[in-house]
């Protein structure tokens, strides 16, 4: 015998509620009757049941339409619906199945199969309410693994680059020994001669600026602000990348407007994708001679389109249309996570914004990303 259960039957019959009623009691359940459709769909509020036994002609909401709207409930998918009708037509039996019905019983009610197809289409409905709980773990583990993957590129991302400062604080040092090594040697004491001055302080305002760059980028505390200032990430972004040394043989234009509305993502998302972006059309470009990098933020109607193009070897269509896959990389083992795009590609969808890539073998590459304006602040 199955579990007690919660079930519901709706009837404008008094009769056949009570019939109902007394068949199903005895075996455990707690049956609540109703006298129209109308007033069981209210109800479902105070109590969710666990099966409908639900007349088919009843003034008012008939069976086939309080079947439809109880279907239309994504958080009722589970709950069996068994239509008892006085129909015989294979026509109605259709229209029942098609409204979302599970099954049928003809009036007068038969005792026993009653009881039987209850009992079938209980374990019929606590197998569905299984497999929906298992569906939304599954959905909760495959969140939990995207922010994973997002932290897991991002640290990918921020260990290339500090590769670069690495190398660049390197020579930072060594201009100082170099110049300290001259100022040993200078008469009259430590007196600074114009080049040595010019090149400690370049030297120097290089330091501060990587390191700002740094804090900036990597900061992941406080709170998710949800607005962001593109004109702006683009500034920093490009300063981090010219101070780790990325783009010393890239001409990199930008085109931004100074008075740009603000953009519906954070900060530290923005920030991730645009470095992604500029990593990868530095890798793409390599050392040629004449590369360059355009980064442009543009308003089109309600939203802001960020595109960063490059004028490298670009990409034949069979490459491009792989480049959203987990783990797909078109650069050396060892020099790329295949994660990049797939992370953000799922960032700018989490902003409901969209990715456009523009690319074909001798033609370079354009990627167009299009965000939604952040809504203005409440003065």
């Amino acid at each position: 015998m199955a579990a007690p259960a919660h079930i519901a039957v709706v009837d404008d019959d008094p009769g056949s509620r009570k019939t109902a009623a007394d068949l199903l009691t005895p075996l455990g359940h707690d049956v609540r009757t109703w006298a129209s459709g109308s007033a069981f769909l209210e109800g479902l509020s105070a109590q969710v049941p666990d099966l409908v036994l639900c007349d088919v002609m009843m003034p008012g909401l008939d069976g086939f339409e309080v079947t439809r709207r109880l279907r239309q409930r994504s958080d009722l998918g589970a709950m069996p619906i068994v239509l008892v009708t006085a129909l015989d037509g294979a026509a109605d039996r259709v229209a029942g199945l098609e409204a979302g019905a599970d099954d049928f019983l003809s009036k007068p009610v038969h005792g026993p199969e009653l009881r039987a197809r209850v009992t079938n289409l209980l374990q019929v409905g606590a197998y569905r309410k299984w497999l929906e709980a298992e569906r939304e773990a599954a959905r909760r583990q495959v969140g939990e693994v995207q922010q994973q993957l997002f932290h897991a590129e991002r640290l990918a991302t921020l260990g290339t680059f500090a590769a670069g400062i690495s190398h660049e604080l390197k020579n930072i040092v060594a201009v100082f020994s170099s110049m300290l090594g001259t100022l040993e040697k200078a008469p009259g004491g430590y007196l600074l001669d114009d080049e040595a001055h010019q090149a400690l302080k370049q030297s120097t305002q290089h330091a501060a600026e990587l390191a700002q760059s740094v804090l900036k980028v990597s900061r992941v505390s406080g709170p998710a602000e949800v607005s962001v200032d593109l004109p702006s990430v683009v500034k920093d972004v490009v300063s981090m990348m010219r101070a780790a040394g990325r783009t010393r043989h890239i001409d990199v234009r930008v085109l931004v407007p100074a008075d740009a509305p603000l953009a519906r993502a954070t900060p530290l998302e923005a920030q991730q994708v645009l470095l992604n972006l500029l990593g990868n059309a530095c890798d793409a470009l390599g050392h040629a001679r004449t590369a360059r990098i355009d980064v442009q933020v543009v308003a089109e109607g309600d939203r802001l389109r960020l595109t960063v193009a490059d004028n490298g070897p670009g990409m034949p269509p069979e490459v491009r249309e792989r480049l959203f896959t987990p783990f797909f990389t078109t650069k050396p083992p060892g020099q790329g996570t295949g994660l990049g795009l797939m992370v953000l590609k799922q960032i700018v969808t989490r902003w409901d914004g969209d990715v456009r890539i523009d690319s074909a073998p001798g033609q370079g590459t354009a990627v167009h990303v299009r965000l939604h304006k952040a809504p203005p602040l409440a003065e």
